[in-house]
């Protein structure tokens, strides 16, 4: 038994550890190999509104480094058995891998077909994310300062972004279908991004306050807003985005009481 579960710790460390990088290179294809879809190309298969100005995917960069950095802490030897990394490395490399797998998706999948694929893919793993970071801040005081600089906060930051970049990416393929049936875009827009908004709050208030997780989900809508309110936006959405960010702040500030979550024991 001891045997097997050092097996399964180095397989689970050196899952996370080659899933890395690859999280970088396979949502890149588009800048590199000829015939591959690129990230704007597919953010441009349909109008959607929630796509924010395209500074905000910025935050891609110290989003990777941070997760390259976490890969490299938790295949430390003295890190392989702690039960801390046990109960959430395979959560965060199930959502990195899922990651990888997106990125295949959105650079190789015919037009008809990529968007619902996409989003097939990009739900579970950002929920996989989103469990290894509810378990993780729920056990910080188990970490000390440097792992919580370079294992909490990089899992948090990727798990709020893709929390609020999964919801772009269902407005599009929601719309694509019903711009067919004469539905309103602002009105698909708005209401997905309250159900975004929802299950963000709903990660914070009953899975663990966690600034990390809400920062990306700020800066998000903050661009958002930021394209509504320019030359050719739609005030309601930009107006929405400010909404959002105002009650995200309010769910990180006043406290919760989370022991009856279930978030995390799955």
């Amino acid at each position: 038994m001891v045997n097997a579960n050092i097996r399964s710790d180095l397989i689970r460390a050196a899952t996370n550890l080659l899933a890395a990088p690859l999280i970088w290179i396979c949502s890149s294809l588009g800048f590199f190999i000829d015939g591959a879809r690129s990230p704007s190309g597919f953010s441009d298969l349909t109008a959607n509104l929630l796509v924010p100005q395209t500074t905000a995917f910025s935050i891609w960069l110290p989003i990777f480094i941070g997760i390259m950095t976490y890969s490299v802490i938790q295949s430390m030897p003295s890190n392989l058995t702690r039960d801390l990394f046990r109960q959430t490395g395979w959560w965060v490399a199930g959502g990195l891998w899922g990651i990888i797998a997106w990125g295949l998706v959105t650079a190789f999948v015919p037009d008809s077909r990529v968007e619902e694929v996409a989003t097939l893919v990009f739900i579970p793993a950002m929920c996989a994310l989103v469990v290894a970071t509810v378990r993780l801040s729920r056990r910080r005081q188990a970490l000390n300062a440097m792992e919580k600089a370079f294992v909490l906060t990089p899992i948090s930051l990727i798990a709020g972004w893709c929390s609020i970049a999964v919801f772009i990416g269902l407005n599009g393929l929601i719309w694509s279908h019903a711009e067919g049936w004469g539905w309103s875009n602002i009105g698909t827009a708005l209401s997905v991004l309250g159900l975004a908004l929802w299950w963000i709050i709903y990660v914070l208030r009953q899975g663990a306050i966690n600034k990390a997780y809400a920062f990306p989900c700020i800066w998000g809508l903050s661009f958002l807003a930021l394209r509504h309110f320019g030359q050719g936006g739609f005030v309601w959405i930009g107006a929405a985005a400010l909404v959002g960010i105002v009650a995200i702040i309010l769910a990180c500030v006043v406290k919760t009481d989370v022991k009856s979550s279930t978030i995390a024991k799955h």
